[in-house]
């Protein structure tokens, strides 16, 4: 054992990951390793390297031996657990994260991914007096208000969850809000409102339907969101200029973030959700696809969609391996499969012999003209579901095992749009229950609509 040379080893390893050097950062860590086993740093280290490549079993080991040589030392129990997720181990990982906070019942890293780890298994029960520690900790830990507003729609107490949402935005806003009031609830009769969009696709699909709210409490509604949802949106019930964001506007009398508006509206989940279908596509779009997508003799018409945005945080659980879905949909006859898969995933469908219509998708008023005509669309969770669901057409959506907030828990349907139906991942990281059951009820679909007149799109729309 020559610690003196480790140390230097170590010392180089950190340079190399400072000038991203990465795989020479890894040749020094192991050398370190070479020359002193037990070394703290350079086990934790190239544990989290490794991690970060998703070499998750070499982490795992390498922790496990960090732990071996130094049983009370907290980063290695808190990074073994966040391996531990990774491989599936969540029991192993709770157990990880337990150890960690015997040793340190303060430690905040522990306790929130204790907390987020029991939220995403279901263990709400459990997860939520952690969030609740934190914060009597700590009043202003966003992180801890933001997952609790979480755990809160996940459970059902949308009043909760828009809450905290709300307070959590206020305090850390995703940007500079714009130099006008903030609405609180004042009364809006023959005054203007700017609602401004900080988020994904998915949520300006589904906070829009509040908008119309403001319009008959007498509010004039202008509304900033991204451009490719300008043309659905300029025409939704309740919205009287719709612009892209940050567009100069002038005589605005408020502000507020449009995925807020159900805490100052006071929504609940009694009293939710439901406008009816409030987004549609133009009558030419309509017309075009209905001509695009004329009826095959004696099949459904069924859009796909497996992917969502990449750069998601949660992606690789949200996606679903295109061949996994194509195999259990090609068990099903009397379907015509039509990919509205759009980004760098769209070219899979090629491969898989499904008929790509993506390539005509230019912005979400086509994808509206193409859902108009279809008779089912099954996708993961993305924007199209909403889109889908907006419209009133006949949705199933695959959610993971540790779905979204809004899609809750134990629940086939959504309270949110009446026409979707949610298939669930039965355990973490598998789709094998999910698409049995979406095979089983498509078999059944198809035989209960075999009488449907020629172009005639299915119930549901």
């Amino acid at each position: 054992m020559k610690p003196g040379k480790a140390e230097v080893r170590v010392e180089n390893a950190l340079r190399f990951e400072r000038e991203g050097l990465m795989q020479r950062a890894e040749r020094e860590y192991r050398s370190a390793l070479d020359l002193a086993p037990r070394h703290l740093i350079a086990l934790n280290n190239l544990g989290t390297l490794y991690a970060s490549r998703r070499r998750y079993t070499e982490a795992a080991q390498l922790f496990r031996r960090a732990l071996a040589a130094h049983p009370e030392d907290l980063p290695s129990n808190i990074n073994l657990a966040g391996v531990l997720r990774e491989l599936g181990q969540e029991a192993q990982a709770v157990q990880a994260l337990g150890r960690a906070l015997v040793l340190d019942p303060g430690s905040r890293m522990a306790r929130i991914n204790l907390a987020n780890l029991l939220r995403s298994m279901g263990r709400l029960t459990e997860a939520r007096p952690h969030y609740q520690t934190l914060l009597k900790a700590n009043t202003e830990d966003g992180l801890a208000r933001w997952n609790l507003a979480a755990l809160e729609g996940l459970s059902g107490d949308l009043r909760a969850a828009f809450s905290g949402f709300a307070a959590h935005h206020e305090r850390e806003p995703v940007a500079p809000p714009p130099p006008l009031p903030r609405w609180r609830g004042e009364p809006l009769a023959g005054r203007s409102i700017l609602l401004i969009s900080h988020q994904g696709f998915g949520d300006t699909i589904m906070f829009a339907r509040f908008a119309d709210r403001l319009t008959k409490l007498g509010a004039r509604v202008v509304m900033w969101a991204q451009p490719p949802l300008q043309p659905l949106l300029r025409r939704l019930a309740g919205v009287d200029m719709f612009e892209p964001v940050k567009t100069p506007l002038s005589e605005i009398d408020f502000w507020h973030p449009l995925e807020d508006l159900p805490a100052v509206l006071e929504v609940g989940s009694t009293d939710l959700l439901w406008p009816g279908a409030y987004l549609s596509a133009s009558s030419e779009k309509q017309a075009t696809w209905s001509t695009r997508l004329a009826r095959q003799p004696g099949k459904l018409r069924v859009g796909l969609v497996w992917a969502g945005n990449p750069t998601h945080p949660d992606d690789h659980n949200r996606s679903i391996p295109l061949p996994a879905l194509f195999t259990a949909l090609s068990t099903v006859s009397g379907i015509h499969l039509l990919s509205l898969q759009k980004g760098p995933r769209s070219e899979e469908a090629g491969n898989a012999g499904i008929e790509r219509i993506d390539q005509a998708l230019h912005d979400f008023e086509d994808t509206a003209g193409a859902i108009a005509n279809l008779d089912l669309v099954i996708t993961v969770d993305t924007g199209v579901l909403h889109l889908t669901g907006a419209m009133g057409r006949e949705a199933w959506g695959l959610v993971p095992y540790a779905p979204d907030w809004r899609w809750m828990l134990g629940r086939d349907d959504s309270p949110w749009y009446p026409t979707v139906r949610l298939f669930r991942q039965a355990q973490p990281r598998s789709w094998v229950e999910a698409l049995e059951a979406v095979v089983s009820a498509l078999k059944k679909k198809v035989t209960s609509e075999a009488a449907l007149t020629p172009d005639q799109p299915a119930a549901g729309g």
